[in-house]
């Protein structure tokens, strides 16, 4: 058996090297890139409306305004199909965030979520909003940033 020995200045290894690992990093985004095209997207929309609580103001008394956290309220969320049935969707994740607060639930068979929150409003601050979020399977996400509106009457 012959021993093959590579000489230390053999410019074509040298150059071959970077070539090969450019091309196999094309061929990684490629597949990358026709593995994200096939997973399945969300064909159907949703529609969402806030049935509870869509409102919250409260009056601070004396406190004026200084900081100041509300109490809690429960907000009702129903979530349907956008679509002439406006059928109730079921086992989807709600979510509700800002004016200091945030929480989450999920739908029941009548496509209802049920979710307390606390707003806290900061100095200075009259008006705030509270942000919509909902995820489902099998449908595109839905989002409406002014779905609650915190207000402090002064």
């Amino acid at each position: 058996m012959k021993k093959r020995c590579f000489k230390k200045n053999n410019k074509a290894q040298v150059l071959g090297l970077p070539m090969y690992l450019i091309i196999i990093m094309i061929v990684a985004v490629a597949v990358i890139a026709a593995v994200l095209f096939m997973l399945p997207r969300g064909t159907k929309t949703m529609e969402a409306l806030v049935t509870e609580n869509f409102l919250i103001s409260e009056d601070p008394g004396a406190v004026g305004m200084g900081e100041y956290t509300f109490n809690t309220y429960t907000v009702k969320v129903k979530v349907t199909t956008n679509d002439e049935n406006a059928d109730p969707i079921s086992g989807a994740m709600v979510t509700l965030t800002g004016a200091g607060t945030s929480g989450s639930g999920y739908t029941d068979a009548n496509g209802i979520a049920t979710i307390s929150v606390t707003p806290k409003l900061s100095e200075n601050e009259k008006d705030a909003y509270i942000k919509l979020e909902v995820k489902a399977s099998g449908f595109e996400d839905y989002e409406k940033v002014q779905a609650v509106h915190v207000h402090r009457n002064i």
